[in-house]
């Protein structure tokens, strides 16, 4: 019987750090928009083609898939952008998780992106 419960509720929170991050279409507008401003010249306009580390395709996906979105929104808020870090506003902040989000192919949806709900989301898919 404790076996089937263990199992069960290791099934039920895997689950829920599986479930799709949940952004809308306008924050990664907005969220392209600092990126490009904030970001790309160290990054690059493709998330990946500058000389810091890459944020959009499979190696990243790889190096991120077990940890939650709340651990590199900690990383992306305290020590970016590298000359101000720290120095957006929250907004600004999930505004440009839900963009890496969305060009590493994760869909949108009608719920925003939430600080109070990224410690339910992956970047697995």
């Amino acid at each position: 019987m404790n076996k089937i419960l263990l199992t069960l509720t290791a099934g039920l929170l895997g689950s829920a750090l599986a479930a799709t991050p949940a952004y809308t279409k306008a924050q990664a507008a907005a969220g392209a928009k600092v990126y490009k401003a904030q970001c790309a010249a160290c990054h690059g306009a493709k998330l990946s083609n500058g000389g810091a580390p890459h944020l959009a395709g499979p190696d990243f996906l790889k190096k991120w898939s077990q940890n939650t979105l709340d651990d590199f929104h900690f990383i992306e808020s305290s020590t970016m952008p590298q000359t101000n870090p720290g120095g957006l506003k929250d907004s600004e902040y999930l505004n440009v998780l839900a963009y890496i989000l969305q060009e590493n192919g994760f869909k949108p949806g009608k719920d925003a992106l939430a600080v109070k709900n990224l410690k339910s989301y992956t970047f697995k898919k």
